[in-house]
């Protein structure tokens, strides 16, 4: 026996239900529920207007439940989130504002109109309209989608492993399908936001192309057919993402691209200006590894953008671009400050070293060797000094850790 997992069930339903407010602008059939309601109804109310309202949306095919409580022939009187759910899609599919599953003096009249003979298509004919309403429910049954492991299956290896390989183009699909849904919102915010664009009139007919694009990807997807889904979602989204630039947008790819070359280049030019520098002779140790820095987050950058994750590309490029300028800045930096530092701490310690010598000949010990320890390493340190006058700060390190080492031996000595 073929095992199907839990979530394509639950996938396939949702997708149905909205592929169902595509295909089925009929009259309501005959034998739908017709109720007398007196009331609004909303969340937490009871009664039996609301089992009429439950049986009315049912026979609709804006199933409550498809099975159990709330299903067909087992509505209650109780209006719960279910019942909420289905009147949205109700609401959405005939026009109604807002549809937020609160059946109000609006949806009365249209539920009257409705069945006293009329159809469920939307208030208006318009195909753009209609388009409208089917995404708002294909957008809710994404939502609701939530994955599920699927049951171990008791048959042999080979049928387990027919099964991951279906269930993973199924996942490719899926995801797909929602990334072609945030294209075609993205497409139309810009569309709304941008309408007197050039190319206004293009960007929407791209975004017709793309919403019919992801039906007919719905289709082949319940046909099993993954192959013809994903090369119509592929189109949806190309369609999607060219509405998009026709109305003026800049993805989220074209950004990373662009800046991603504009810090290669940036990067070109920091190291011809730090190879200038050190044979400048200036300090370029600092810079150098800095633009190390740049140079391997615009590679992390590129491979971002290989996997089509655009939004980690782009940060990962900023922040490169931030190593670069950082980079050209420490040319040359000084790092004297440092330097200095570490020769004011070794003096205080020769300074206190002394103390204790001279503590030791008051005692009477023999300090010779000592002080003469001492006398060493303060002319490392004269010898430190006069190599930070003259920018050595390499020699200048040196010579301090070779006094301090001297302070140590004299203190050893006592």
């Amino acid at each position: 026996m073929k095992i199907v997992s839990i979530s394509r069930n639950f996938f396939v339903l949702s997708l149905a239900a909205a592929l169902f407010i595509l295909c089925a602008y009929v009259p309501l059939p005959a034998n739908a529920a017709t109720c007398t309601f007196t009331r609004d109804l909303e969340l937490g109310v009871e009664g039996e207007d609301v089992r009429c309202l439950q049986q009315y949306l049912n026979g609709a095919g804006y199933t409550i439940a498809t099975e159990g409580v709330g299903s067909k022939g087992r509505e209650t009187t109780q209006f719960k989130s279910l019942t909420q759910l289905a009147l949205i899609k109700w609401q959405k599919a005939n026009n109604l504002s807002p549809a937020i599953g609160y059946f109000g003096a609006n949806s009365r009249s249209i539920y009257k109109k409705l069945t006293s003979g009329g159809t469920t298509t939307p208030a208006t004919s318009d195909y753009s309209a209609q388009l409208e309403a089917q995404l708002a429910a294909l957008r809710e049954s994404i939502k609701a989608a939530t994955p599920s492991s699927a049951p171990t299956p008791s048959s042999d290896d080979d049928n387990d492993e027919d099964e991951s390989e279906e269930d993973a183009d199924e996942d490719s699909v899926r995801d797909l399908i929602e990334k072609a849904l945030e294209k075609i919102e993205e497409a139309e915010d810009q569309i709304d936001d941008n309408g007197s664009a050039t190319n206004i009139s293009s960007a929407k007919q791209n975004l017709e192309d793309a919403k019919d694009d992801l039906f007919d990807a719905m289709r082949a997807y319940f046909d099993n057919d993954y192959d013809d889904a994903q090369e119509a979602i592929e189109d949806a989204i190309d369609n999607a993402e060219d509405a998009f630039e026709d109305a003026g947008g800049v993805s989220e790819e074209d950004k990373a691209e662009d800046l991603i070359e504009e810090v290669e280049d940036k990067i070109d030019a920091a190291e011809e200006k730090i190879e200038d520098a050190d044979d400048d002779g200036k300090k370029v140790e600092k810079a150098e590894d800095l633009l190390d820095e740049a140079k391997e987050l615009i590679e992390q950058a590129n491979d971002a953008l290989d996997d089509d994750n655009a939004e980690e590309a782009l940060d990962l490029a900023q922040d490169a671009e931030d190593a670069v300028e950082d980079a050209v800045d420490a040319i040359g930096e000084s790092t004297n400050g440092d330097v200095e530092d570490m020769l004011d701490d070794a003096r205080d310690e020769l300074s206190d070293a002394r103390k204790e010598v001279k503590e030791a000949k008051n005692d009477g010990e023999n300090v010779n060797d000592a002080e003469e320890y001492l006398d060493d390493a303060e002319e490392k340190l004269d010898d430190a000094e006069d190599a930070i006058d003259d920018n050595e700060e390499d020699d200048a390190e040196d010579l301090i850790e070779d006094a301090e080492d001297l302070i140590e031996k004299a203190l050893d000595e006592i």
